[in-house]
């Protein structure tokens, strides 16, 4: 009768570590799976990182006056208005 039970919660024993065992092997590979999942999502925020600081960078030179003149000139052929097609509009101080 002991031998029995003894047998049984052996038995029943190595079923649970072997059951823990294969939940353990589960978990670490769902942790790598995620892990690299983090990494690659890093790279590409670091890549959309870069390409945003480019664009910042790229908006900032378009702002720039000197850069907007010479777009105006060269690619649009605008040129500043001749001093005798200039209009003065003078506004009274009632006006303002």
């Amino acid at each position: 009768m002991i031998s029995n039970r003894g047998i049984c919660l052996f038995i029943l024993l190595s079923a649970g570590c072997f059951i823990s065992s294969v939940y353990l092997v589960l978990q670490i590979f769902d942790f790598r799976v995620s892990f690299s999942e983090i990494e690659k999502l890093n790279k590409n925020e670091e890549n959309l990182s870069f390409q945003a600081n480019f664009l910042l960078s790229e908006v900032e030179h378009y702002r720039n006056q000197l850069t907007i003149r010479k777009i105006a000139t060269e690619s649009l052929g605008m040129s500043p208005p001749l001093k005798k097609l200039q209009v003065f509009i003078y506004l009274k101080e009632k006006e303002l």
